[in-house]
């Protein structure tokens, strides 16, 4: 199987970091393209009925501008990362639960890998909060690479 598309997902995390710099590496190797995306989660309370502004701005749906504030994270996120010369990337938000998500993006059939941090959460902690990786690797399509936490056995 040729590996021709990394997707990347990103929580802003220093784990995704670590991550996004072996999908790089991989990518380098693979002479792949990195598709690096964020999943937001739009509140359920948010209306495009609920008009707000900015100073100096008209007035738009408090969804987009939720969604402006997610797009200036991920970019603030990404101007601290550099990738290897010569790997194609791209950069993007998804809406909605996050590994739904990323499932629903993987069966578009667009990407051959994927390639995230995990937390290393367990117990109570993972009962509770569920795991984006492990619903990943026993649901995608394609293979799911996990980086570990450092310093975890």
């Amino acid at each position: 199987m040729a590996i021709r598309h990394i997707l990347l997902p990103i929580d802003y995390s220093q784990n995704s970091k670590i991550a996004l710099a072996y999908g790089a590496e991989l990518a380098t190797s693979f002479g792949a393209s990195l598709d690096i995306v964020h999943v937001w989660d739009r509140p359920t309370y948010v209306t495009d009925v609920l008009m707000v502004q900015r100073p100096g701005e008209a007035h738009k749906p408090i969804g987009e501008l939720i969604r402006e504030n997610a797009q200036k994270d991920m970019d603030d996120y990404l101007s601290g990362i550099t990738l290897p010369a010569g790997v194609p990337s791209s950069s993007r938000l998804l809406s909605g639960d996050p590994a739904s998500a990323l499932l629903a993006e993987l069966k578009k059939g667009a990407h051959d890998l994927v390639v995230l941090s995990t937390h290393g959460r367990t117990g109570f902690a993972h009962l509770l909060l569920g795991s984006i990786a492990e619903k990943l690797v026993r649901l995608s399509p394609v293979p799911v690479l996990t980086v570990p936490v450092p310093g975890r056995g």
